[in-house]
């Protein structure tokens, strides 16, 4: 595994690694109610398989050795982080109250890491889809 090859690749590993590790800990959505889960508790289940899902993929990326097969592995990734943006008061709804947790932390963190996975993964689908197509 060449480290200048798998930049994007690294790159996109560790803010999909951050995105499962902050759903689950330092920006989950608010707590468990006493007898039921609260809605927003979906919404960070929806986050965290998401992200589940872009660091194998983010993984799988950096050890598959093909150019083309990156630059398609990158274009899925751009769809799904696309896809989280969306997840938390958009897809799932989120509390009433706008100043509970799920509003003040965990959308905010979730729409902003997933941003900077869009923008990264973005970058390296076009630029593995142009190295790709000189390949041939």
């Amino acid at each position: 595994m060449k480290i200048k090859g798998n930049i994007f690749g690294i790159a996109e590993a560790l803010t999909a690694a951050v995105l499962l590790i902050g759903s689950l800990t330092f920006f989950k959505a608010c707590g468990d109610g006493e007898e039921r889960h609260m809605v927003c508790h979906w919404a960070q289940n929806a986050v965290t398989l998401s992200a589940a899902v872009l660091v194998f993929l983010s993984l799988l990326r950096v050890f598959i050795p093909g150019r083309s097969v990156k630059a398609g592995i990158a274009f899925g990734l751009f769809a799904v982080s696309v896809s989280v943006i969306f997840i938390p008061g958009t897809v799932i709804d989120l509390c009433m109250m706008d100043t509970m947790r799920c509003h003040t932390i965990f959308k905010p963190a979730v729409i902003a890491a997933a941003s900077v996975l869009t923008v990264i993964s973005g970058i390296d689908a076009v630029i593995g889809l142009l190295r790709s197509g000189k390949e041939e």
